[in-house]
């Protein structure tokens, strides 16, 4: 054993009572974080569902040619509001960054 070495930092002896109160005291505070956390998302989601609803009643109201229009079918409603929703990016020519033969670019 090395006399450098304190009893605790080898693992012979548990941590004193006091530095185990101190773990435990950061215990309640964190979760009482995660709580106010929840919250806030149901706050959030509760702020924003009227909003949210309208949409969606809007896009239902489409037609599925309008619904292409703008880049998605009817399936893709109820995923508009996923953080993580993207459209497709444009199928036509006129997208592209690309000049056409013959064109310089400016």
């Amino acid at each position: 054993m090395n006399p450098r070495q304190t009893q605790e930092q080898i693992g012979l002896f548990p941590a004193a009572p006091q530095a185990q109160a101190e773990t435990q005291a950061g215990s309640p505070r964190s979760f009482l974080g995660v709580i106010g956390q929840a919250l806030a998302v149901v706050g959030t989601a509760l702020a924003t569902w009227p909003e949210r609803r309208a949409t969606y009643e809007k896009l239902r109201r489409l037609s599925d040619r309008e619904l292409a229009d703008i880049g998605i079918d009817r399936g893709d409603i109820t995923r508009v509001f996923e953080p993580d929703f993207r459209l497709p990016a444009p199928a036509n020519a006129n997208a592209t960054d690309a000049a056409p033969k013959g064109w310089r670019a400016a």
